[in-house]
């Protein structure tokens, strides 16, 4: 076991990341597509796992990386990272130096953006074939290719698109959209790097063409991005604290912000020392069950900004006894996105730098 801490301070709890995990989901979604290549994506820090680390460890098994920003790409490259680095989002006069000097890959996506880049600067044409997000419309293709000739000073690498509806098995505008970006295609045969397949489409179409490339983050990270599981992923994160205070309680006391709870018989109440601040939503009050040597118990009251409180029932434990709040053999990012009523990427991504990360 190797376990590497970022801090060196007193946490109240701790993110356990599974390397080795995150390698063999890696290697599955690989293997599922049939993919040469695989573009790693480490945005908002690699969905709390840990950019710089994550990728540090993955680095020898991807081909390129992709982040939300300019200063994520950066924290990447000070990191040690040498591998291609896409950025999604948009380029601007403000940050187009940035590019060039620290070797990043911009999006261009509008045709503003070829005049706002640096001469030599590494670009991908985004095109947006239905996610209504970011994007050129198909019906520009013919326009941009001549954009893209014009613009010898820029060096293009690659072209992508999304999909909006890959996480749902069995969605006809999967085959939509990826008809409107073969269409798209036909006026770029030169471009050697083309990719549209994040985790869903990788794992749940193989009848549709994932040119060679796939994107994964979610995916990579044990999850898909929707509520259908694959149990040949598993979560590399496992999130711990241990109880604060154990004390007894009386039928009928009320707990927390605005007594939604009332206690149903004399029992115990745990206060674990997490709360909203540390990225336990506050959604879940009432409704989350944690687990506490082998046996699940539920949540009582408002989950409170730093502090969230479980009735034990009839059972005593001691202060500081190991509580697994996500992940390993507790409540998984999915029953906590769907009891929240949200993703499991907001789930993941909600955890906040309170929490520890510690490397195993």
């Amino acid at each position: 076991m190797r376990r590497l801490s970022l801090r060196n301070h007193f946490p109240v709890s701790i993110a356990e990341i599974h390397l080795e995990t995150i390698k063999k989901n890696i290697r599955i979604i690989q293997q599922k597509a049939s993919a040469r290549k695989v573009l790693a994506v480490v945005k908002c820090d690699a969905y709390r796992h840990g950019a710089v680390t994550v990728s540090k460890f993955i680095e020898g098994n991807v081909d390129w990386f992709a982040v939300a920003s300019v200063d994520e790409g950066i924290e990447l490259r000070m990191g040690g990272i040498k591998k291609p680095v896409l950025v999604f989002g948009v380029p601007t006069y403000e940050n187009a130096a940035a590019y060039q000097t620290h070797n990043l890959t911009a999006t261009i996506s509008d045709v503003a953006h070829f005049s706002v880049l640096m001469d030599g600067t590494s670009y991908q044409l985004n095109f947006d074939t239905g996610m209504g997000r970011l994007g050129f419309s198909p019906a520009q293709a013919a326009d941009v290719r001549q954009l893209a000739i014009a613009s010898q000073r820029l060096a293009c690498s690659g072209i992508y698109s999304h999909y909006a509806t890959a996480d749902d098995p069995g969605s006809d505008y999967v085959y939509i959209q990826q008809q409107r970006f073969k269409q798209v295609l036909t006026h770029f045969p030169e471009i050697p790097l083309i990719h549209m397949s994040n985790t869903g489409a990788a794992t749940n179409y193989d009848d549709i063409d994932h040119f060679g490339m796939i994107r994964t983050g979610l995916g990579m990270m044990g999850y898909n991005a929707g509520y259908t599981r694959h149990s040949w992923l598993t979560p590399a994160l496992i999130w711990k604290t241990k109880a604060a205070q154990v004390r007894p309680i009386k039928r009928g006391d009320v707990v927390s912000y605005s007594s939604t709870w009332v206690c149903p018989e004399d029992g115990f109440l745990a206060t674990l020392p997490v709360g909203y601040a540390d990225g336990v939503p506050r959604s879940l009050s009432n409704k989350l069950h944690v687990l506490i040597n082998d046996t699940y118990y539920r949540q009582a009251g408002n989950i409170t900004m730093d502090m969230t409180m479980v009735f034990l029932g009839k059972e005593n434990i001691e202060p500081r006894t190991d509580v697994i709040l996500l992940g390993g053999s507790a409540w998984n990012a999915y029953e906590w996105a769907e009891h929240g009523q949200t993703n499991v990427h907001e789930i993941l991504t909600n955890i906040t730098p309170r929490v520890e990360k510690v490397y195993i």
